[in-house]
């Protein structure tokens, strides 16, 4: 596996969260957004089951997934994976 040239798909966030999760030996699953070079294809689909990934929703060649650390770093190392972020919950400002 070629962990820097998969690592470079990870934007900053999920390279520390990532980091984070491993010091800590917690195995929490973390949702990201995943940038596809392409369509997600059922052959695709099945890739990402088979490493353990819940695929949530996805939006032309955006996928909102789930998964385990070591999934997702699993997944970098795909050709149809360009970039992986880690998802930020918004929240709507409330009226005062």
């Amino acid at each position: 596996m070629k962990d820097s040239k998969a690592e470079a798909k990870f934007d900053a966030p999920l390279r520390m969260k990532l980091s984070e999760v491993k010091q800590a030996r917690v195995d929490a699953p973390l949702t990201c957004l995943v940038k596809l070079n392409g369509s997600l294809d059922e052959k695709r689909r099945q890739m990402l089951k088979e490493a353990g990934i819940n695929v949530v929703t996805v939006i032309k060649t955006i996928a909102t997934i789930e998964g385990q650390p070591d999934a997702i770093r699993q997944i970098a190392t795909y050709d149809f994976v360009h970039s992986i972020s880690l998802s930020q919950t918004r929240y709507p400002l409330e009226k005062q």
